[in-house]
């Protein structure tokens, strides 16, 4: 059923650096990779051309990157390192080309250069033991005697221009990903953040502790709905930008890192993911457990903070797929 209350735009966050840390912004643009200035640009460990990201580096949320779009500027922000300033838009011309990998997608892109790649390997070093003391990445863990990877920046170009490729939907055509995990643009919703709060404390699992929506590193957050309304969304009007809804969002073990600090939070050696596990597990992706929502833009435009959201169709009911019962997750009869 449908929640009654009003739907609306309650917080859009970016993250310019994918795996860096987050900037709140009033207002965005959305184009035909998702909203703009999202994970634009991404590291990459040179050694391999294969992303790198906070599954191995939790330190990297406390790389902060900040940009000037009308003085065409994307800062790099740490601790004890001077900030590295580049251009935003760059002449790609300039620019090296190369191959990449992000999960199983080979992609062209383009090398920002050495003094990115000096500074990021700076980074990289002075975090060492951080990235040590919080790991959670049980099967590729760094050790003390690990080299410092050869750290690159690189950046894309709009798919417009034959170079970057990455389709979002077979069948959606003209709209790409970019460095996201998936899908261009991720809806979080504060009610079903409040249920997931809700469940995690009153069990005991998150010994009485809550976690905020930033955990979850989505870009559009949405209130007013009902607690997992959006399972059974298709498509919906989000500002004047007409969206279609992908799938439930798979998680990964980064929910269990705290996005200021770069801290490992876990109860008991267990983390969001494993709550969700339990509670939000469907039939179609058995291994995930399953928050917030892939997206993809249908239409460009502007969205604001207290923009309403309008539900254009919902899934029909009998095409439903709910998470599965807690006692066929646990195996109880």
């Amino acid at each position: 059923m449908p929640s009654a209350n009003q739907l609306t735009v309650e917080r859009i966050t970016v993250f310019p650096v994918k795996s860096c840390h987050y900037v709140e912004l009033s207002e965005c643009e959305v184009d035909n990779m998702g909203i703009k200035h999202d994970r634009r640009f991404m590291i990459i460990n040179a050694d391999t051309n294969r992303f790198v990201t906070q599954r191995k580096y939790s330190s990297l949320c406390l790389l902060r990157p900040s940009f000037d779009e009308a003085q065409n500027i994307l800062t790099l922000n740490a601790d004890g390192q001077e900030p590295l300033t580049l251009p935003l838009k760059q002449d790609l011309s300039k620019l090296e080309r190369r191959e990449v990998r992000l999960w199983k997608s080979a992609l062209n892109v383009f090398d920002m250069g050495d003094e990115a790649a000096q500074w990021l390997s700076e980074f990289l070093r002075n975090h060492v033991e951080h990235d040590i003391r919080n790991n959670h990445n049980k099967d590729d863990p760094i050790r003390e005697d690990d080299p410092i990877i050869p750290a690159r920046l690189v950046t894309l170009d709009d798919p417009k221009n034959g170079v970057y490729s990455r389709p979002a939907h077979p069948k959606l055509n003209g709209a790409h990903s970019s460095f996201t995990d998936w899908s261009p643009i991720s809806f979080g919703f504060s009610s079903s953040l409040k249920e997931l709060n809700k469940g995690m404390v009153e069990t005991g699992f998150s010994k009485g502790e809550e976690i905020p929506m930033i955990r979850f590193r989505n870009n559009i957050t949405i209130s007013g709905t009902l607690p997992w309304e959006e399972d059974e969304w298709l498509v919906v009007k989000v500002g004047g930008v007409t969206m279609y809804i992908l799938q439930p969002l798979g998680r990964c073990s980064v929910p269990g890192i705290d996005q200021d600090t770069g801290n490992k939070k876990l109860w008991d050696g267990k983390g969001p993911i494993d709550y969700l596990k339990m509670t939000r597990k469907f039939a179609e992706e058995p291994n995930d457990g399953q928050f917030c929502c892939d997206v993809v833009p249908l239409t460009t435009g502007k969205i604001r903070v207290g923009d309403r959201v309008e539900v254009l169709e919902r899934i029909p009911q009998e095409y439903r797929c709910g998470p599965l019962p807690r006692s066929a997750v646990l195996g109880e009869e």
